[in-house]
């Protein structure tokens, strides 16, 4: 099951910074500029993080927010921007 995630991250580095960009770039939209939200199952997400650990020096961050579905029906923005999509489901 997805869940819907908030990552921000405060990376040194630019070229770091730009791998991390490119990693969730992959998995969901950027919505700040070092703030994405991505829909990641269990799987996705422990892969994402283990990737994104391997590459983050000694002063960087990355946070990781779940966003219940509740909570993310209330999400609440100024200027640009929209809400996330959630994912399409096919059914075989």
């Amino acid at each position: 099951m997805n869940r819907l995630w908030v990552i921000a991250y405060d990376i040194e580095d630019d070229a770091t910074r730009r791998l991390v960009h490119d990693m969730l770039k992959d998995h969901g939209q950027r919505v700040q500029f070092s703030v994405f939200e991505c829909w990641l199952d269990m799987d996705a997400l422990q892969t994402l993080r283990e990737r994104i650990r391997e590459e983050l020096g000694d002063g960087d961050r990355v946070r990781w927010y779940p966003l219940c579905h509740r909570c993310r029906q209330t999400v609440q923005w100024q200027g640009e921007g929209a809400r996330a999509q959630d994912d399409g489901y096919y059914l075989v």
